[in-house]
């Protein structure tokens, strides 16, 4: 039986450039248990403190009902909301950028003295579990900048993996006056790329790019700016992705749903003959990718 699923939650941080866009990405620590050395998003597991029910009056622009909608009706009131929430704490522990709004209704931001002290104080505290985010709104009249997060992608760890997670994707932009960092602990580097030079340095194999960021780096890398993102993801129609891992004796690779062979593989039966098809080339979408020389290659059905 597979491994029971964790719910999790990912955001994508991103900043306009004079050309085109950047992404944010956190190398996680070679020690960790899970894609140790990877480049990740900032992001997580839901904690029961994003399930606290005071936190809905808490969150501007998204209520529990249309977090519901947008997410999909088969989740319990009030549950969909929980992943906007766990995303913003993530990104702030993680990455250092808090989305929220101070009474006044302004977005942070460290060029205000007040800001800057409140986030240098609370950052720490609710990675240690010594605060939560629920804690802090409160204390500090604060409100999560829930319209700040966009909805994106919703995909579900391989059946073969040993730790499984049913992970919501979502996008933000990265907001003026906040500077990125990464913790320190899990992570051990962060850095902004443009989507494209992700793919380049992965295929180089100067940086890992984690299976779905390596996916997800290849669709953002279809947009040239961050208007164009923005208005085609709200637009989409969002199906849960969950691939297919192979791992046989010679070579590991992952098939996504859209693969001509995702059925065959579904079945529990190998093609014949194996055809990976050829390297992605840029405009691409690729609809697999093999693990050869320490990292995920992708490739083209």
């Amino acid at each position: 039986m597979p491994p029971a699923l964790k719910k999790a939650t990912t955001v994508i941080l991103l900043r306009e450039q004079t050309r085109g866009f950047e992404v944010y990405l956190l190398k996680r620590s070679e020690k960790s248990s899970f894609m140790p050395g990877n480049f990740v998003y900032p992001g997580g597991m839901v904690d029961p403190e994003d399930s606290h029910s005071d936190i809905y009056g808490l969150c501007k622009g998204v209520s529990p009902e249309e977090a519901q909608r947008i997410l999909g009706t088969s989740l319990p009131l009030g549950e969909g909301l929980n992943y906007w929430v766990a995303g913003i704490r993530e990104l702030f522990e993680e990455a250092g950028v808090l989305l929220a709004y101070d009474q006044k209704g302004t977005l942070l931001s460290s060029q205000i003295p007040a800001h800057r002290e409140l986030m240098a104080r609370y950052r720490q505290n609710i990675q240690t579990g010594a605060a939560s985010i629920i804690r802090m709104a409160c204390d500090e009249h604060l409100f999560l900048a829930a319209d700040q997060v966009q909805y994106y992608g919703h995909w579900i760890t391989p059946e073969a993996y040993p730790q499984r997670f049913d992970t919501y994707f979502f996008l933000a932009r990265h907001p003026i006056g906040q500077e990125t960092s990464h913790d320190e602990k899990e992570m051990t580097m962060g850095i902004w790329l443009s989507p494209q030079e992700a793919l380049e340095r992965n295929l180089k194999g100067e940086m890992v790019l984690s299976p779905p960021t390596l996916k997800t780096v290849e669709d953002l890398s279809m947009f040239t700016s961050l208007g164009d993102l923005f208005n085609a993801s709200q637009q989409k129609v969002i199906e849960p992705v969950l691939p297919i891992f192979m791992k046989m004796p010679n070579q590991t690779f992952i098939v996504y749903p859209w693969d001509p062979d995702y059925p065959v593989f579904q079945r529990g039966e190998i093609p014949d003959p194996l055809n990976h098809g050829r390297p992605r080339r840029p405009g691409d979408r690729s609809t697999r990718i093999l693990f050869r020389e320490g990292r995920w290659h992708l490739y083209c059905r």
